[in-house]
């Protein structure tokens, strides 16, 4: 039986109105949260429960247990969430962030691989080649990659996304994100007229009446996210890229991992996401070693002649 989580009522009301959490991913947090506390033996004092030893104890028996890096990456950041709520309500010293203090096994979450420069380059002229040589589908699938690359939207956002989200005039999309989350995303001159492109050719041609997304399938309704995946798939067997090793997020994760390369503020990168936590932006803009290596001799003064 899982031990009773002290202001679990007040907690939950800050993740769903402070933080905009869906009512599934607060259960998944609290639920969390309570096997953790059953583990520490904790009672009604965060103080003591929260102690860097018992903290390490607690992820040395996980690690026992054969939890998977994935498992004890979501029960770190569970903990962390409640730590620093506790700390806001000055539930806990002002000061101190017990899981600093903590041993804890190096978690990891899964990680897409992002595409090169050249690899975006070609999925774009397979693309254009594909909509030169085809019809409507093709020009659909054109304007998903916009949608995914050039805006870094999740494949949900992207197959949701509403035909007056796009505000052409202002160059900014409205996008929708988890939990009912808004966030507005500047629109590029090449994204603006690829969309305009789709939205007055292929989409007026394949669209029902009543259809209010961007994105529609040969029948004329909204595309599933599985005809995302179709799309993404067909790309890149058109690109030579294998398509096994790509998905529709593969595309967001190459959005955000372009934009720290070329210099782009973390916190700007984390807005445009949409994440509530950056520490989830930095995840998702692991670099690549081949990158670092090569910033690392060009701008470190040790490699300086």
């Amino acid at each position: 039986m899982s031990a009773q989580l002290p202001y679990s009522d007040a907690f939950r009301a800050h993740l769903l109105l402070e933080r905009r959490l869906s009512e599934n991913t607060v259960e998944g947090y609290l639920s969390d949260l309570r096997t953790c506390w059953t583990g520490l033996r904790g009672g009604n004092d965060p103080v003591a429960a929260l102690a860097p030893k018992k903290l390490t104890a607690l992820f040395a028996g996980f690690v026992e247990l054969g939890l998977s890096p994935a498992t004890l990456s979501r029960y770190q950041s569970a903990l962390r969430g409640y730590a620093e709520y506790l700390r806001d309500a000055h539930r806990l010293p002002l000061d101190e962030d017990p899981l600093r203090g903590a041993r804890i096994p190096g978690a990891q979450r899964y990680k897409p691989r992002s595409l090169s420069h050249k690899e975006m380059g070609a999925l774009y002229a397979a693309a254009a080649e594909r909509m030169a040589a085809g019809g409507a589908k093709e020009a659909r699938d054109a304007a998903l990659l916009e949608l995914l690359y050039g805006l870094g939207l999740r494949v949900s956002e992207a197959t949701a996304l509403p035909l007056d989200a796009l505000r052409f005039d202002d160059e900014l999309v409205l996008v929708r994100g988890k939990g009912g989350k808004q966030r507005l995303v500047p629109m590029g001159g090449k994204v603006r007229a690829a969309l305009r492109e789709w939205i007055s050719g292929g989409r007026a041609e394949l669209a029902d009446p009543g259809a209010a997304t961007v994105l529609v399938n040969a029948r004329g309704r909204p595309l599933s996210r599985m005809g995302a995946w179709n799309a993404v798939r067909a790309l890149c067997l058109a690109a030579g890229i294998d398509a096994e090793t790509v998905s529709p997020h593969t595309f967001r994760h190459t959005f955000a991992t372009h934009l720290i390369e070329a210099g782009a503020d973390l916190r700007a990168v984390q807005e445009l996401l949409g994440h509530a936590d950056i520490s989830t932006t930095q995840i998702y803009t692991h670099l690549d070693p081949d990158y670092l290596r090569e910033v690392h001799a060009s701008f470190h003064p040790r490699n300086r002649s």
